[in-house]
């Protein structure tokens, strides 16, 4: 372990910071430990990719299209431009998928929205306009099911209400009783992937 200081604090006050915070310090160094590695794929065989919460191999194989069967198979010809085919398919299974749920819980929970766009955001799971339109990034459909159950239920709460409110969180714990057990696994984020 490295600690860095600045050079006018002496070696023994460092040492008692550390020991007075090493139970902190471990917690953090395990933390660390269990996310995921954030490298960029390789696509190379036996490579792992998420989709909807499961881990499945990639591969490559001459084949036309990218499909999910029990691996996940990647075509040869897509290897110069991997990434953006990769991330392409992830848009449209991310378009149908999350158009289905939403139907189907929009129903459930009484509200209607105009449409679903899928996006490359890096910093929000999804979003409601203020013309209902839901917005979701491509990778919540790394998520399992129920994770992106819960974001899309909580952005067709939005359309009856527009903010974070009391009545807001009402409405969610409704249809999704167990929201801040999803909320906290979405912050881990233990299905990220570049």
């Amino acid at each position: 372990m490295v600690v860095r200081a600045p050079q006018r604090v002496s070696e023994s006050f460092i040492e008692k910071i550390v020991q007075d915070k090493m139970i902190w310090i471990q917690k953090k160094i395990s933390e660390m430990k269990q996310r995921p590695s954030s490298r960029a794929k390789e696509f190379v065989n036996g490579e792992n990719f998420f989709y909807l919460g499961e881990s499945y191999c990639l591969k490559i194989m001459k084949a036309k299209k990218i499909e999910l069967k029990n691996d996940l198979i990647f075509p040869e010809k897509f290897l110069p431009k991997a990434k953006t085919k990769m991330i392409a398919w992830y848009k449209q299974e991310a378009q149908e998928i999350l158009t289905d749920r939403a139907k189907i819980w929009a129903e459930q929970m009484g509200v209607k929205f105009t449409a679903i766009k899928i996006n490359s955001a890096e910093k929000r799971w999804g979003s409601c306009s203020h013309k209902n339109q839901l917005n979701f990034g491509w990778k919540l459909i790394l998520q399992p099911l129920e994770v992106v159950d819960y974001v899309v239920i909580h952005e067709l709460a939005h359309v009856p209400h527009k903010n974070h409110s009391k009545d807001f969180w009402n409405f969610v714990v409704r249809f999704c009783p167990n929201f801040k057990t999803l909320r906290k696994q979405l912050k881990n984020n233990q299905y990220a992937q570049s």
